[in-house]
């Protein structure tokens, strides 16, 4: 490997060109590119949306002219090999006239990994792969992306909120501001980049949330998934809740059970309303199991899941072993009410890789479970 040749800011301005596609490339990854002539960047592009133009294609697009003698690629991950939506992006690089390619990581995808860098060399070009260091920040970026192509189903994550004693809410049953708003702008960032969000029907009922994320420039809508065995989020003796009655209604669908289907008040409401209900087997606790959810978020052709609990569907999933990533945000506030309510113990937990963020005066830590 010549290390030596590399440049570790080109390969971070190619991370940074790809989270420009934050959320909106699923089932792809979030890609980056940039194209280099004599040590100079002369231009730029990423993958913006799924079914749209690759990275690699987009820079030389926008270089307008046939890259100068000598010129390099960088990319963050390795070029498609195979035709799909779009053509591979092997042969636009060597077509191009590229004879040197520099990859920030190699496709997870067990069914093209390597198989790109292969045909580009033996077409003549050099390519070099970053070293692992480096490699990781390009891999961390599509954590969805890659967990979903290897594994074959959809990535869950769990955010939790706690005080320093562990509690998810100062009184039970009623919404609490456990984290500061820099922590609560970091949610939102979150939300926005997966395309579903999962939550229990405590948390319907006693936050009425709108399960959005609101960012400084827009405000987005992830499909809305609530797990209600019983329909008990859809009884008339709640005003409708926001993610039943708002804008985005249509994005929300309900999981339930055969207890919520017997529950013909609340069908008739979420028919009345336009929701979409699913039934899921039950466990025998009598709600729906923790891995029906994961085979629900496929069934919906999502590729991954953003869990904010409550604290028992935390609980269950964790117990189940059906959390794939966790994001634990830590106020210092502590709740000594007797009425507060007791978060799941995460410190239990051990995380892969974790990843420490200061937030203001909390602490957001997030890894591989």
């Amino acid at each position: 490997m010549q290390a030596p040749a590399l440049r570790k800011d080109l390969v971070g301005r190619t991370i940074e060109l790809a989270r420009n596609g934050w959320g909106k490339t699923h089932p792809n990854p979030m890609v980056g590119a940039l194209i280099v002539e004599d040590g100079e960047v002369v231009a730029e592009g990423w993958h913006e949306r799924a079914g749209g133009l690759h990275a690699e294609i987009v820079a030389l697009k926008n270089l307008g002219r046939q890259p100068h003698e000598g010129a390099e690629l960088y990319v963050s991950l390795e070029p498609c090999s195979s035709t799909g939506r779009t053509p591979p992006c092997t042969v636009a690089i060597l077509e191009a006239g590229i004879r040197k390619v520099v990859v920030g990581a190699i496709d997870p995808d067990p069914r093209h990994s390597g198989k790109g860098l292969e045909w580009l060399r033996k077409k003549g070009i050099e390519v070099l792969v970053v070293p692992p260091e480096w490699e990781e920040l390009s891999n961390r970026l599509n954590f969805i992306f890659n967990h979903f192509v290897v594994g074959g189903h959809p990535l869950v994550a769990l955010k939790m909120a706690t005080s320093a004693n562990g509690m998810v809410a100062e009184r039970a049953g009623f919404p609490s501001r456990v984290t500061g708003e820099d922590a609560r702008a970091d949610v939102m960032r979150w939300r926005s980049l997966f395309p579903s969000i999962c939550v229990g029907s405590g948390t319907v009922i006693a936050d009425d949330p709108s399960l959005t994320a609101r960012l400084p420039d827009q405000e987005w809508c992830p499909v809305r998934i609530v797990v209600d065995s019983s329909l008990d989020s859809l009884s008339a003796s709640f005003a409708p809740r926001r993610v039943y009655t708002d804008e985005y209604s249509d994005r929300t669908v309900v999981l339930t059970n055969q207890r919520g289907m017997n529950n013909s008040e609340g069908l008739s409401i979420a028919e009345n309303l336009g929701i979409r209900v699913m039934e899921l087997p039950g466990g025998q606790d009598g709600r729906v199991r923790p891995s029906s959810i994961r085979q629900a978020v496929a069934d919906l052709g999502l590729c991954a899941t953003y869990c904010e609990g409550g604290p028992a569907l935390a609980r269950s999933m964790l117990d189940e072993g059906e959390v794939d990533y966790l994001f634990s945000y830590v106020s210092p506030k502590v709740f000594n009410s007797s009425e507060a309510l007791h978060g799941p113990d995460l410190s239990k937990l051990s995380l892969h890789k974790p990843i420490e963020v200061g937030l203001g005066e909390d602490l957001l830590r997030h890894g591989y479970l």
